[in-house]
């Protein structure tokens, strides 16, 4: 009796095992013939890897835009091509992006005075920086000063306002107390950043500025934030790394371009490798599918009304991607997280549908490449940038980083375009200063170098939408940026 029984549950083992693997290639979006079962088993039992692995080494290796039946001689060339790679000289396996800073909390509940401590963390942050440049006083200290006598103080923007001579009348406040401040026209001075102002006091109680002192960045990184990042690249005859930046697929609308998306694919697998270019990373600064119900009416611009299909596709899409590079997600204001920033990961739902190697990331995030940290924002904010500074527009984001770096954050404008998840602690603030600069969301390309830090904007996969035709954006379509 004992034999029956064990040969019964090998046959039902091997019938949960062969299910397993249609139902995979299912979800990947193949179909497998029946020999490919055997195949596949056989080889699962030798290299002793799970059959998610094995799918998705299967899935990396295939040209997903003309194969959706995989044959058991297709499986067989590629296990032979496994085999002779295995016999060449080993190369040694890059290193996964660190994670520098990602934000999971989930901010489900805002306590009473959250929002408070929220820019109390941002004043003494920020302000701590423009405070080291400058000999400033509290306000309250200030308003106590003898007039027509020069002073200094470090404040919070809490409004901007023009005066009848057409000058800007800004409310400055600290923890102390606040102080109407004169400013000459020609600055550009938005809500709810920190600055510092060298001025006169007038018997009236107004600080006339002479001067204003942004947090900035420095002219060049000093020796000791050089030295504490270790140096990749320090031997002359190492061989060089390359990381690609892209953002906004936007997977799931009409107006996603697939064909730029399988140029892109070719070219990675066939271009880049003949030249020699050794590319290790990926990172997408948000909005990697189109979403549901982001905007009034959006279901007519869909071509997938589901947002698991969605980011099963765009999985499937990545999948292409050949193996060996790492891959970094990070949402955006499409994407299905908290709209409210900082926003989380890609929920567990949703990574599931990715290979098991995939980074993801929150937004905003730092990543450390080799010696590189990269600060990654989709950049929601530019909305409000480009509302609040008249020479401000999308078709040059990097003009718009730029300014980010100058105020040492990347949203300062609250209670506009970008909402907030408060935990006693502003997440928005540009500490430490990164290598790179990513972002994306306004679907145009911007490059550009801000004194030692590099500036990535790398357009979109999507064509205009209407939404786009009416604001006056050309999305450029299809750029990936190397560096």
């Amino acid at each position: 009796m004992d034999g029956p029984k064990r040969g019964g549950r090998e046959i039902e083992v091997g019938v949960e095992v062969e299910l397993e693997i249609v139902k995979r290639f299912a979800e990947l979006g193949y179909q497998v013939q029946p020999d490919v079962i055997d195949l596949l088993r056989q080889y699962q039992l030798e290299q002793g890897v799970g059959i998610n692995e094995i799918a998705e080494w299967v899935a990396k290796s295939l040209d997903s835009s003309s194969i959706f039946v995989i044959s058991g001689e297709k499986i067989a060339e590629l296990i032979k091509q496994q085999q002779q790679q295995q016999h060449r000289a080993p190369k040694q396996r890059r290193a996964p992006p660190g994670i520098v800073k990602s934000f999971s909390n989930s901010g489900n509940s805002v306590q009473q005075g959250d929002f408070l401590q929220h820019f109390i963390s941002r004043y003494e942050e920020i302000g701590g920086i423009i405070k080291r440049r400058m000999n400033s006083s509290q306000i309250r200290f200030v308003r106590n000063t003898r007039t027509d006598e020069d002073v200094s103080v470090v404040g919070m923007v809490s409004s901007v306002n023009k005066t009848a001579r057409g000058n800007l009348l800004v409310d400055l406040e600290d923890p102390s107390g606040h102080i109407p401040v004169v400013i000459p026209p020609h600055n550009e001075v938005i809500p709810d950043e920190v600055i510092g102002v060298t001025g006169t006091l007038t018997r009236s109680g107004y600080l006339f500025a002479h001067r204003l002192v942004y947090p900035d960045v420095p002219l060049h990184k000093s020796a000791s934030a050089q030295s504490s990042l270790p140096l990749a690249s320090s031997c002359e005859d190492e061989e060089p790394e390359y990381a690609l930046f892209i953002s906004d697929m936007h997977v799931g609308s009409h107006t996603f371009r697939e064909d730029a998306w399988d140029s892109f694919v070719d070219w990675l697998r066939e271009e880049a490798r003949s030249r020699g270019i050794d590319i290790g990373y990926l990172i997408v600064a948000g909005d990697i599918v189109d979403g549901i119900g982001v905007y009034p009416g959006q279901e007519n611009d869909l071509a997938i009304a589901d947002i698991e299909e969605q980011y099963k596709t765009a999985a499937r899409c990545l999948r292409r991607i050949p193996g060996g590079i790492h891959v970094v997600l990070a949402p955006g204001n499409h994407d299905a997280v908290r709209s409210a920033e900082p926003q989380p990961p890609l929920y567990e739902d949703f990574q599931r549908f990715f290979s098991s190697d995939t980074c993801f990331v929150s937004n905003p995030a730092y990543i450390k490449i080799g010696s590189r940290i990269v600060l990654i924002y989709h950049g929601q904010s530019f909305d409000d940038f480009v509302n609040s500074v008249s020479r401000l527009n999308y078709s040059k984001p990097e003009d718009m980083m730029v300014e980010m770096l100058r105020r040492r954050h990347i949203a300062p404008i609250y209670g506009n375009s970008v909402s907030i998840i408060p935990d006693g602690h502003d997440y928005g603030v540009i500490n430490p200063i990164p290598d790179i600069l990513h972002c994306g969301h306004t679907h145009t390309v911007g490059i550009a170098r801000y004194r030692d830090v590099l500036l990535i904007n790398s357009g979109t996969w999507q064509s205009q939408t209407q939404y786009q035709k009416k604001r006056g954006i050309s999305p450029v379509v299809g750029c990936a940026t190397l560096v």
